[in-house]
């Protein structure tokens, strides 16, 4: 089933079977997603270089007719997840996705006239909301960091395959708006089909659920709170995966009514489109290779986190040029659509995290971060445009950035702040944690290693054992059928042997030795 909390630890095991998989199934994913956003550049956003910026009925932006029907079926979507969430459900979104977005270039290029406008615009959201639900739910079942490299990866290749495409002319653009839908379909559909037969897996068939609320997989049963067991997880004071969601979904509208007023201003108030319609595909290219930069994924699923730093300052000094710079107002979008990418990038990689973490469903949290995204990005074109109506678009630009700029603030200071980023570090910690636990050694091998590596006497070792469960000394005499004096004997030589001075730095070393397991 689509995100209904199937495992998929399997996917990218180094060195077996589901590891070449990843391999083999990279190049694929990379295109395949690829394909859409190149498609999304030429046909479902505007200004294009392909359609321009066509008006709809009542003289209605595409871009705003196109974010209010994608809210509209996202909402449909949100209460039919049930529903889609199956084989014949994703089999419905992939046909339906992949024969609207064909069909939305064509609509406003042969025909003409508002109402072919709006037409395109309708097929344009349809197919957006399919193809966009269908990869963000396959991604969400790579391992941790995976799903960031995807996403990174994929709107760098599809910003390079658009930008090619418009250099190449009309006629290109014209086709490629038509066989990019196709090619992401087919790719859609390759991956899965690759999937299954190295692995035997159905990516897209719910998983039997126990008596206990545990979910089956192929290595044993996955409790429904497995992924948040660890010690990390399960620290005091964790905001709830209802409030995390909440938190998520208003930063991603008002960073996305920012990034969306960057480009109302760079169109209604800039020389041209030409500048308008590169800038998002130029901040996609460039976030490629500064990620690519950064970092190295290697099992160190908190790395990415420390872009979100990045976020607020580029968003405030893109609108900053766009006030104060004699430099055109694409060049300050440019830095909020950097920082908004980022932004987005990041926190629909945190999505998956907490679905695994709460065994949500997958399909309903992307339709919902997608349906904040829009909702954001419809305000803030309704802001521009009817400042740029009321009172002209020069004059109005120093009051569509102030408003950027506050709702940048408010999101950065108010709603995701740092403690947001380490919470959410933490929950991918948690995740690579226990990914790594269903991969490499169980956790009663994990331990035999550590006590024997530690020189633990066998009653040391049983005393170990309840320590690391959390129990009391008093408890482990009992079970030990020994004094409680004697188990705080062994628990002062278990410290010196481990070179710790508290359980707390005890679960710190076996965590340590367990990870070096799985690592090996």
């Amino acid at each position: 089933m689509v995100g209904e909390g199937k495992d998929a630890s399997n996917e990218g095991r180094v060195g077996g079977p589901a590891g070449q998989v990843a391999e083999s199934l990279f190049p694929v994913r990379f295109l395949g997603f690829g394909f859409y956003w190149a498609w999304l550049f030429l046909a479902g956003v505007t200004p294009s270089p392909l359609i321009g910026a066509p008006l709809c009925f009542a003289n209605a932006p595409f871009e705003m007719v196109e974010l209010s029907v994608r809210a509209l079926v996202l909402v449909v979507v949100l209460i039919a997840s049930r529903r889609l969430a199956s084989v014949a459900g994703q089999r419905g979104l992939l046909v339906l996705g992949v024969a609207a977005s064909a069909a939305a270039a064509p609509l406003a290029l042969g025909l003409g006239g508002a109402e072919a406008a709006s037409a395109s615009a309708v097929a344009a959201a349809i197919g957006e909301v399919c193809m966009f639900l269908l990869w963000l739910c396959f991604f969400g079942y790579m391992k941790v960091g995976e799903t960031f490299v995807l996403l990174v990866g994929s709107y760098a290749i599809g910003s390079v395959l658009f930008l090619l495409t418009a250099a190449l002319g009309f006629n290109a653009m014209a086709a490629a708006s038509v066989l990019f839908p196709a090619l992401s379909g087919t790719a859609f559909v390759l991956s899965q089909r690759l999937m299954k037969a190295r692995t035997g897996e159905e990516l897209f068939v719910e998983e039997p659920v126990s008596g206990d609320g545990a979910r089956e997989t192929g290595g044993g049963v996955l409790p429904a709170a497995a992924v948040a067991a660890s010690r990390h997880g399960a620290a005091g004071g964790a905001e709830s995966p209802v409030r995390q969601k909440v938190r998520i979904g208003v930063a991603l509208a008002l960073y996305s009514f920012s990034f969306s007023l960057s480009c109302g201003i760079a169109l209604f108030s800039g020389e041209g489109v030409i500048g308008a319609f590169t800038v998002e595909p130029a901040a996609m290219i460039v976030l490629g290779v500064i990620c690519a930069a950064f970092f190295k994924f290697d099992r160190q699923p908190d790395r990415p986190y420390k872009l979100y730093r990045a976020v607020a300052p580029l968003i405030g000094a893109g609108f900053l040029l766009m006030a104060v710079s004699p430099l055109p107002d694409e060049v300050g979008g440019f830095c909020v659509a950097l920082g908004y990418v980022l932004f987005e990038l990041l926190v629909l990689n945190d999505c998956c995290n907490i679905v695994k973490a709460n065994d949500a469903s997958l399909l309903r949290v992307m339709a919902a971060a997608r349906l904040a995204i829009t909702l954001g990005m419809f305000l803030g074109w309704l802001a521009a445009f009817a400042a740029a109506s009321l009172a002209g678009a020069a004059e109005s630009v120093s009051s569509l950035v102030a408003l950027g700029l506050f709702a940048a603030l408010v999101s950065v200071s108010l709603v995701f702040t740092e403690r947001d980023m380490t919470s959410f570090a933490a929950v991918a910690d948690d995740r690579a944690l226990s990914e790594g636990a269903l991969e490499g050694p169980t956790r009663e091998e994990a331990f035999a290693a550590f006590a024997e590596q530690q020189g633990l006497s066998r009653r040391e070792a049983e005393v170990a054992s309840y320590l690391l469960a959390g129990r009391t000394t008093s408890f482990a005499a009992e079970k030990l059928f020994i004094a409680e004096s004697t188990v705080r004997a062994h628990v002062h030589s278990i410290y010196r042997k481990c070179g710790v001075h508290s359980r707390m730095e005890l679960m710190d070393a076996f965590d340590e030795c367990w990870m070096e397991g799985v690592d090996t």
